[in-house]
């Protein structure tokens, strides 16, 4: 794939769950991580429209969000770059 020779990171195959947060925080979109490194990651959602092009990443398992934005969407999958450095997730209220 052409973005394959733009990565400044290499990625490592995953297989987790995240969210996708708007940046107004009123709405999440589920995905699946099925690569990722310390500057992006390729993501399968089954939403296409639901995803803006800016919003925070959220790894529940690893506890920790950022800020991220697309960098090139096919069919169920989009290609990001991370925006910001990793922090760790606020408690969400249940």
């Amino acid at each position: 794939m052409i973005e394959d020779n733009k990565r400044i990171a290499p990625r490592n195959r995953v297989l987790k769950s995240a969210k996708i947060v708007h940046l107004s925080n009123w709405s999440l979109v589920d995905c699946t991580i099925r690569d990722m490194s310390e500057t992006g990651a390729k993501l399968v959602v089954g939403d296409q429209v639901a995803v803006p092009n800016e919003f925070r990443f959220l790894v529940s398992s690893e506890n920790t969000i950022r800020n991220a934005q697309v960098v090139w969407r096919r069919g169920d999958m989009i290609g990001i770059t991370f925006t910001s450095e990793k922090t760790r997730a606020p408690v969400r209220k249940q």
